[in-house]
């Protein structure tokens, strides 16, 4: 079992409280029918907890854990709403994790840019809900991580240690470029600002002992490393040495969803190796359709050992969720 064992650590519900509170605030272009939704320029898909459970095994997944995708809630902007619904949000993922224990995790979604209602949702999620960690954006409203007005998130999720999902956001502004979408490219790019910004502002290091795990290999950043290291030697930018700033970038985890092709894989092998890669599929964005392709692009790539395929399917994720252990003690033998 141990051998084929996959933890995707990158699936998104679609509770219909949660899609009810996006058709209130307007998602969706006009003229559409009145169930439809687009964030960011991407539809909205179809999602049931029963369907995914269902075809689950037949994706290749063992377990997934499950967080709320961009928006979350910063459309919300901190409102009363924000904090009721992130209440709602958590409260049935949990239910779902405790109905399939062995199918299910999840990432706590907070009630941003609202702090104070944050932390409390964090203390909730994690101390009376045991999930697996939280689950954080590159932007809240154009707010990146590592700005100021986040460090009381950042030093509360690193006194805990935290495991931080960071999944991208639509930027603040973006040019409209042949009608694509705000996830085809400004979703990766946006994902290098906020790794960038931790280190440039100099957060990470302050707050070095959470695990972050970013989404889609990373974004650019794999190919950027090397200039957003030089660039963080710079006085004004932090004044960090090379060798400082490029291990902080390692530092990170990177999930494989939708990172797709020999020249992906060799990037993020090259810059932090399978010992910090984990499996994402990014359903149901990623449709049933696609998501073999993908890993099958991930297992035709020559430079991944078998050893090395194993620790991207569970083995990385079992260090970083310790639950998983208890929950799959025959596959735990093999870590």
């Amino acid at each position: 079992m141990a051998a084929t064992f996959k933890v995707d650590v990158h699936t998104h519900p679609i509770p219909g409280m949660y899609r009810q509170a996006l058709l209130d605030a307007g998602y969706g272009p006009p003229g559409t029918n009145a169930s439809e939704i687009f964030v960011d320029g991407f539809r909205t898909p179809e999602f049931t907890i029963e369907s995914y459970l269902e075809e689950r095994l037949n994706r290749g997944y063992n377990y997934s854990i499950l967080s709320i995708t961009a928006p979350g809630l910063s459309f919300l902007k901190g409102n009363i709403q924000a904090k009721t619904l992130a209440r709602q949000l958590n409260d049935q993922m949990s239910t779902w994790t405790q109905e399939h224990p062995k199918q299910l995790g999840a990432f706590g979604v907070l009630p941003l840019p609202d702090i104070e209602a944050s932390l409390a949702e964090i203390e909730y999620c994690l101390d009376e809900l045991h999930m697996e960690g939280i689950g954080l954006y590159t932007n809240v409203n154009g707010v990146y991580l590592g700005d100021p007005a986040l460090d009381p998130i950042m030093e509360e999720l690193d006194r805990r240690k935290t495991t931080v999902f960071v999944h991208p956001a639509g930027p603040p502004a973006a040019p409209a470029l042949y009608n694509m979408s705000l996830p085809v490219m400004e979703y990766p790019f946006d994902t290098t600002r906020a790794i960038g910004n931790l280190l440039f502002t100099g957060t990470r290091k302050r707050f070095p002992h959470m695990s972050m795990i970013f989404s889609h290999g990373g974004g650019v950043t794999p190919f950027l490393a090397v200039r957003l290291a030089i660039q963080s030697t710079l006085s004004f930018q932090g004044g960090k040495s090379y060798d400082e700033a490029y291990a902080e970038l390692q530092g990170y985890y990177f999930d494989t969803a939708v990172t797709v092709g020999n020249a992906s894989s060799a990037a993020l092998k090259e810059f932090v190796g399978a010992d910090r890669m984990l499996t994402g599929s990014d359903y149901p964005y990623m449709p049933d359709s696609l998501i073999p392709m993908a890993q099958q692009s991930l297992e035709a790539f020559e430079g991944f050992s078998a050893e090395d395929r194993r620790k991207i399917g569970w083995k990385n994720a079992f260090r970083l969720f310790p639950g998983l252990k208890t929950k799959f003690p025959e596959v735990a033998a093999d870590v």
